[in-house]
């Protein structure tokens, strides 16, 4: 099967409705495809079409929140956008996400836009963690067991994803039920760079949307199948990635599953140790296939 290729700054970038202001309409491709679109994807076009109604270059994005209400297929998608606040240093934005040919709000998103000023009062009280390897040190996870019951997956073709913790991959078959942690770094193939070359902030929404491999740490490897859908990230928006190529860790955990949810956080580390993000994320669990 031929898989798409994607662009995270193309496939999310939204064109203004001319006739109704606030309201702007875009595609999301094939390419991010999970069995619907990927989440952080489409929570990136909605960040993407806030920041843009905003239009206000002085001011960074500080903090996103979506919701995830509804399944988002990969296709025609309309973002409705409202400023809740627009201050001198500090803004709120507002905005629903409906898909083609439904009046449903599939996601909704709220972000804070601000402005960083001088402060003496500074720390940062989490570590790069130390029981990781570096990207050039992981191999790629090995192919999947024949009685894996999931397809091909499009949104895989996308990106480079390395597991940085050893245990699940050299014993794959052999591997018990521990802490409900994982770590892998990630890349998009095709990096989301801006007009100036920069890293685009607003794509760390991708590797933000991440619980499931530590949920499956947690469970073992005879918990399965099952699958997570979002209901809910948050994302503390902090520094984007400083080297090229753009290698983002995910540091996750699940600090809790049960009654068919799990709730926990990932920090977002880039390779020279900088935090790029914190995200805490509440997800769905589902057997697969879901019923």
């Amino acid at each position: 099967m031929s898989v798409p290729e994607g662009d995270l700054l193309r496939d999310t970038t939204l064109l203004p409705d001319p006739d109704v202001a606030g309201r702007y309409h875009g595609t999301i491709s094939e390419a991010w495809k999970v069995m619907y679109a990927f989440g952080g994807v489409s929570m990136t076009a909605c960040l993407r079409a806030m920041q843009q109604h905003l239009g206000r270059p002085d001011l960074d994005l500080v903090t996103a929140n979506a919701i995830f209400c509804a399944p988002v297929p990969c296709g025609p998608i309309t973002v409705d956008v409202q400023v809740l606040r627009d201050g001198r240093g500090v803004s709120q934005v507002a905005c629903d996400l409906r898909v083609a040919g439904s009046d449903t709000i599939a996601l909704r998103t709220h972000g804070v836009f601000g402005s960083a000023y001088p402060s003496e009062h500074h720390f940062v009280d989490v570590q790069f963690p130390t029981d990781i390897a570096m990207p050039d040190d992981c191999p790629p996870p090995p192919p999947p067991h024949a009685d894996n019951p999931w397809p091909e997956i499009n949104f895989h073709s996308q990106t480079d994803w390395r597991p940085a913790l050893a245990r699940f991959w050299q014993q794959r078959d052999t591997w018990e039920r521990g802490p409900a942690r994982f770590a892998a770094w990630t890349r998009l193939l095709a990096e989301p760079r801006l007009a100036d070359g920069s890293y685009d902030p607003l794509a760390l929404a991708v590797p933000a949307d991440s619980i499931g491999a530590a949920i499956g740490a947690g469970l073992g490897p005879g918990a399965g199948p099952w699958m997570t859908l979002s209901l809910e990230i948050g994302l503390r928006f902090l520094a984007t990635p400083a080297a090229t190529p753009a290698w983002v860790l995910q540091d996750m955990t699940a600090w809790q599953c049960g009654n068919g949810y799990a709730t926990g956080p990932t920090h977002l580390w880039d390779i020279e140790g900088n935090l790029l993000a914190i995200a805490q994320q509440t997800a769905h669990l589902r057997e697969f296939p879901g019923r």
